[in-house]
């Protein structure tokens, strides 16, 4: 996009940049594009996104031998304690997980996957990455590679300011 800033100039001398020029704009559209596509494709399952980043923090906390609380999932998922609340409850309804007493703080409890929860997840897992492929079948595997990578240095970077729980993502 070659434009000088002739061509941005509006009224009163204001030199404006089209939207796709935009980062914020464009990574605004891409994630809701995704997002509404995810929802769509989940919904059949029974599942949201925010249920389905749920169990996967819960999933990957147990392979990686690190059971999680509440309050870490939360922080491994980026979502406030209410909404963290809010969804493992809708999810142990579902009796897609169970809340354990943590061993180490009996006032806690450690979130876990239930078989059917793993079940779901794989299924899930599943319809995600066709989503995934179909929205960025535009780019090439390098380029989806290289997003991915960018996007995570992003959100693990600078955009995870305040972020005190060194989970990642």
């Amino acid at each position: 996009m070659a434009d000088s800033t002739e061509e941005r100039v509006g009224r009163e001398g204001l030199a404006v940049r089209p939207l796709a020029e935009h980062m914020g704009w464009l990574m605004s559209r891409a994630a809701h594009g995704l997002g509404a596509a995810l929802t769509e494709s989940l919904a059949p399952l029974g599942l949201n996104i925010r249920d389905y980043t749920v169990l996967i923090a819960a999933e990957r906390a147990g392979v990686e031998g690190a059971a999680r609380t509440q309050l870490a999932l939360a922080r491994a998922a980026r979502l406030d304690k209410s909404t963290m609340v809010v969804a493992v409850d809708a999810l142990e309804k579902e009796g897609l997980v169970e809340r354990r007493p943590d061993p180490k703080d009996r006032r806690a409890r450690i979130v876990v996957p239930t078989d059917a929860g793993r079940e779901l997840l794989a299924r899930a897992e599943g319809v995600v990455l066709g989503v995934e492929a179909e929205v960025l079948a535009e780019l090439g595997a390098e380029d989806r590679r290289a997003l991915r990578s960018l996007l995570t240095r992003l959100v693990t970077g600078r955009l995870s300011a305040g972020d005190k729980s060194g989970l990642g993502p």
